[in-house]
């Protein structure tokens, strides 16, 4: 069920699976939603013991900015604390992929307080073609895909199974991210909000330097095979901030597979198991 709260006048929406595990909260990136997280992982998640959200981003499916002006890194930071407020966590893991590894990293910056751990998950510190690329080829093929654009659900399914196709990992379940891409549709698309959180990352620029002062302890995922944001950035990412620790995944791209998901999850918990063995923070998970 998904519910809704508030940072000033920006509504924000969020939905929650399993109850009283370690908080994590799952952030999502450019032009997508909270449904880009698929439901059966964050079952799975939630069953291993964490208490998991999803959120949309200020100004994406059902999260309404009221206003038309430009935000910054700073605000979205603001919303992301702001859910976990409507959440009750004091602190939370944040697990955030693609742009969405982007915002949890800018949390950690402006929010250190809020955030026992930090998962930046096939991102970047900053958007230069020469650090995150893209592979040029790969890039213009999900651009002419995205520029097709769809008017119903199922035309918007397809093109989500088609981007996946181009920046996906091998093999690729074309139905499942088909099903995703007609939830995106039912959950409402707003276009000019995924604008505006590109713009609040451009803005922002280089942050290798901000990211050395990040003080959660980090975990970077990254894919071998990412042609839209290339594993340079990953381990860029790793070496801006103090003790991250790196994983690669051969032949994984741009995407959440599902045939990687047991594996991502167990990196997950062997993270914050050894997060809460330092900290004594939190209780581990049963």
């Amino acid at each position: 069920m998904v519910k809704t709260t508030t940072n000033g006048d920006v509504v924000l929406a969020y939905e929650t699976f399993g109850t009283g595990g370690r908080p994590i909260l799952l952030l999502t990136g450019a032009a997508a939603q909270m449904v880009m997280w698929p439901t059966a992982f964050c079952e799975a998640l939630a069953a291993k013991g964490f208490h998991v959200a999803r959120m949309d981003n200020r100004g994406t499916g059902r999260s309404h900015d009221p206003t038309t002006a430009q935000f910054t890194l700073d605000d979205i930071a603001g919303d992301i604390a702001a859910v976990c407020d409507a959440l009750g966590w004091p602190k939370a893991y944040l697990f955030g992929m693609s742009e969405g590894g982007i915002f949890a990293q800018a949390t950690a910056v402006r929010r250190p307080d809020r955030v026992l751990g930090l998962i930046s998950m096939a991102s970047t510190p900053v958007l230069r073609p020469w650090i995150s690329g893209p592979n040029l080829r790969a890039a213009w093929r999900v651009y002419r895909v995205m520029k097709r654009g769809a008017t119903n659900r199922d035309e918007l399914g397809q093109l989500w199974a088609d981007v996946f196709a181009i920046a996906g990992s091998p093999p690729v379940d074309e139905q499942l991210w088909r099903e995703v891409g007609r939830q995106h549709f039912d959950h409402g698309l707003r276009p000019e909000g995924d604008k505006r959180l590109f713009k609040a990352v451009l803005k922002a620029g280089d942050r290798r330097g901000e990211l050395r002062t990040v003080t959660a302890p980090t975990l970077v995922l990254h894919g071998e095979a990412d042609p839209l944001t290339l594993p340079k950035a990953g381990r860029e990412t790793a070496r801006a901030i103090p003790g991250a620790k790196l994983v690669t995944f051969p032949g994984m791209g741009h995407d959440l597979p599902p045939q990687l998901w047991t594996r991502i999850i167990e990196e997950v918990e062997t993270f914050v198991r050894d997060v809460a063995a330092v900290t004594g923070r939190d209780r581990p998970i049963t």
